[in-house]
C-alpha cells in the first residue's frame, strides 16, 4: 500500500476510533446494566397463594469480552494503518525536495516536512499566521521617509511641521464720551469700556511623527510568504508520501491484547 493512500485510510478511520472510545466509555458509565442478569424462580406450597411476580428472568445483554472484541476488529484497521505510517515517515523513504519559488531548499524527510507544516499552520504551537495580521502597519496617509536620527534602526518619519505658537491678551480701555463734560453731577456716570486684542507670540515649535511599523504591503507580502510556503511544503508532503509503507509490529492485537486480556 503506498504511504499516502495510508494516510488517507487514517484519517478516515480516526474520527471512528475516537468515536468508539467515547461511545464505550459512555456506555460503561451509564449502562451498567447491560452486563447484569438475573433468574428468579417460585414454587409456592401447597397451602399457598402462587406469586407470579417472583419469577422472572433477566438475560445479559452483552459481555466485557463481547464489547472489547468487536472494539479491537472494528479499530485493526486503524491502529496497524497508523503504526505502519509512523515506521514508513521514520525510515526516511517518505523524502522529496522542498520548492519555494523555484529555488530549492534541499531535499527532506516526511518528518521535517510535517513539523514545518505544523509550525506554519496547526494552532497547537500558537498561529504564525495571526501574528502576522498582528504586525502594525504605519499610515499610509502620511509620507515617511528613513529618519536619520535613530541609527539605521528601521525607524522611519514624517515631514516635520514647523509653527508658531501664539497667544492673545486682551487690553482694556475707557471709550472716549464726548457728552461726558455736559453731565452737571457725573457721581453716578459709568463710563464705557472696550477691550483690544494683541496677538503675542510665545515661541516656536515643531512637530515630527517617528514610526517603528511596517507598511500594509510588507505585511501582506509576509502573509503571502508563509501561504506560500505552506502550500510548497503541502505540495512536497504529497510527493514524499508517494512510496510504499512499511507495516509495523505495533499491531492492534499486540497492543490491545495486551492491555486487555495479558495476564
Amino acid at each position: 500500500m503506498k504511504l499516502n493512500v495510508l494516510l488517507a485510510l487514517t484519517d478516515t478511520l480516526r474520527t471512528k476510533y475516537k468515536g468508539m472510545i467515547t461511545d464505550y466509555t459512555k456506555f460503561f458509565t451509564k449502562s451498567q446494566g447491560s452486563f447484569k442478569g438475573e433468574k428468579r424462580t417460585y414454587s409456592p406450597k401447597d397451602s399457598s397463594i402462587d406469586e407470579p411476580s417472583r419469577r422472572g428472568y433477566t438475560n445479559v445483554v452483552t459481555t466485557i469480552g463481547e464489547k472489547f472484541e468487536y472494539f479491537i476488529e472494528e479499530n485493526a484497521k486503524f491502529i496497524n494503518a497508523l503504526f505502519s505510517q509512523e515506521k514508513t515517515n521514520a525510515s526516511g523513504v517518505a523524502h522529496a525536495e522542498l520548492i519555494i519559488d523555484g529555488q530549492s531548499w534541499g531535499d527532506f524527510s516526511s518528518f521535517e516536512l510535517l513539523r514545518l507544516k505544523s509550525l506554519l499552520n496547526a494552532s497547537d504551537l500558537g498561529s504564525l499566521e495571526t501574528l502576522l495580521s498582528s504586525i502594525p502597519v504605519r499610515a499610509d496617509s502620511e509620507n515617511w521617509t528613513e529618519s536619520t536620527e535613530h541609527n539605521a534602526r528601521e525607524v522611519f518619519a514624517n515631514a516635520m511641521v514647523l509653527g508658531v505658537n501664539k497667544t492673545t491678551e486682551k487690553e482694556s480701555y475707557i471709550l472716549s464720551d464726548p457728552n461726558l463734560k455736559n453731565l452737571k453731577d457725573s457721581s453716578n456716570y459709568t463710563p464705557i469700556t472696550s477691550t483690544k486684542d494683541t496677538i503675542v507670540e510665545l515661541g516656536d515649535y515643531t512637530r515630527q511623527l517617528f514610526s517603528g511599523e511596517w507598511t500594509h504591503v510588507q505585511r501582506a507580502m509576509a502573509l503571502k510568504r508563509r501561504n506560500d510556503l505552506l502550500v510548497a511544503v503541502v505540495t512536497a508532503l504529497k510527493e514524499a508520501n508517494d512510496c510504499e509503507s512499511i507495516p509495523s509490529e505495533l499491531t492492534s492485537d499486540k497492543v490491545f491484547g495486551y492491555v486487555l486480556y495479558e495476564e
